[in-house]
This record gives C-alpha cells, sequence and structure tokens, in this order.
C-alpha cells in the first residue's frame, strides 16, 4: 500500500519540483489521503483516464499534463475534478520537473525515434551527435519507420547533431543555434519557426505533442513500479487527440 505524499516525495527526490517552470503547476493537486494498491500513470487526467482509475480500482494517479493549471472558478457535478473528490482519488502531475529529468519526455523521444549517437541534456531538450551525419530526407525516412507516425516537417541539410525536445518545440531557436544543431525533432513548432530555421539549413520533424510525450507514461510507471514494488501501476494512453487524413 501507498499514499499520494509517498509518491510525491519520491518523485520529488528524483526530479525536484522546485525545477519546474514559474508558469506551471507540478506537484501534489489533489490529496485524498488514502492508501491504495493500484497506480494510474497517464499524459493527461482526462474523463476516460478517471473512469479507467475507477474501474481498475486505482486511488492515485500520476499524470503528466496537470490537472489543475490556472485558477478554478467554478466547479459543477460533471468536472472532472469532482469525479476525482467522489472517488476518492489522488492526483501528482509531473510536467516541466520530469522534463528536465535526465531520463525524462525528450531523452524517451530520441530513443523512440531511434536516434543513436553521444546524447547530452540541454534544460527541456536532449542534443544527439549522430554517429554518422546523414542527409535529412533519411533522417525524416528513418525517424517515421522507428516511430510509424504521420509526420510534419520543413525541410533541412545534412544532419550531425539534432535537437530532441518532447512536446512544444516553439519559440526555442535561440537554444537550437546554441546547441549547434543543425535539426529539430519535436512535437509540435509554429510555421514561423519552421521557416526561419529551414532558411538556415535546420530541418524540422514534429510527431504530434501528444504522440510526443505519451511515450513517456511508461517510464513514470516504471520508476513506481521500481521503487513500489508491492503497488500495481498500470499505464493508460489514449488515441492521439489530433489525427491526419
Amino acid at each position: 500500500m501507498v499514499k499520494a505524499r509517498e509518491i510525491y516525495e519520491y518523485l520529488g527526490d528524483i526530479m525536484p519540483f522546485d525545477t519546474q517552470e514559474k508558469w506551471d503547476n507540478s506537484g501534489l493537486l489533489v490529496d485524498m489521503d488514502v492508501q491504495t494498491e493500484k497506480i494510474l500513470c497517464c499524459l493527461d487526467v482526462t474523463k476516460a483516464a478517471v473512469d479507467k482509475a475507477v474501474e481498475k480500482g486505482c486511488k492515485i494517479i500520476v499524470s503528466h499534463h496537470p490537472v489543475i493549471f490556472s485558477g478554478i472558478k467554478s466547479l459543477d457535478n460533471s468536472s472532472i475534478l469532482v469525479k476525482l473528490i467522489k472517488n476518492d482519488i489522488s492526483v501528482i502531475s509531473a510536467h516541466t520537473n520530469f522534463d528536465r529529468y535526465e531520463f525524462g519526455t525528450s531523452s524517451k523521444l530520441a530513443q523512440f525515434c531511434g536516434l543513436e549517437g553521444e546524447k547530452e541534456q540541454c534544460d527541456f531538450a536532449v542534443t544527439v551527435k549522430l554517429n554518422n551525419p546523414v542527409e535529412f530526407e533519411t533522417l525524416l525516412n528513418s525517424v517515421k519507420e522507428n516511430t510509424q507516425l504521420t509526420l510534419q516537417y520543413a525541410k533541412g541539410g545534412t544532419v550531425s547533431k539534432v535537437f530532441v525536445v518532447a512536446g512544444s518545440g516553439k519559440s526555442m531557436t535561440e537554444e537550437i543555434l546554441a546547441a549547434g544543431c543543425d535539426c529539430v525533432v519535436t512535437g509540435e513548432s509554429s510555421y514561423h519557426d519552421m521557416l526561419d530555421l529551414s532558411q538556415m539549413g535546420i530541418g524540422t520533424i514534429c510527431l504530434g505533442h501528444d504522440e510526443s510525450e505519451k511515450i513517456s507514461v511508461e517510464t513514470l510507471a516504471q520508476l513506481l513500479s521500481e521503487k513500489f514494488g508491492d503497488v500495481q501501476t498500470l499505464c493508460f494512453v489514449e488515441n492521439s487527440l489530433t489525427s491526419y487524413i
């Protein structure tokens, strides 16, 4: 059996919550002070995620995106927070502190895309100095083959070092240039960022915001399974929010 505060303190030891961005709201966000034998890990605390927690008897949810981001002005019976409270379910959210974790979201994304080479943590991102430089189209095809996803991209030139950032890679041009990278792999970017980088010969590959992060749900689950061996940890991964036809 485990309580939410025990999980919160453990995660805080390996990915300190005080490293989160000022605008973020990571932490123990709903504490019902109950013990449980089952934990549900997910990307977002959606209605479907809460329904699954109730179905499986999970009294603690550990999510990447915070269930509470801004001030709450009203609640009604259909609110996810009300459903959590009615079912005595606690929620811990590890967002930008998890992004900064050495084996966090961007590290997992680099692995998912099959990027092999010398890796270095760079704040939210991970840079990968490839073992052998390749043309952008070759890297693009390799990422598509490894992820089996529909990709959005802007062409670049020869790639020797990749800037990998899960979630949103918007407004990170300065960091990309400072790291000496010639390609970006991310969840989402903006048209103008992709255009500006492409003009400099730096290509961008976008997998989709949720597609680039939901792969890290299993990282959270593995960390909790290793620490709390007598507790069952479940992964709940929903279909992508957006898709192409």
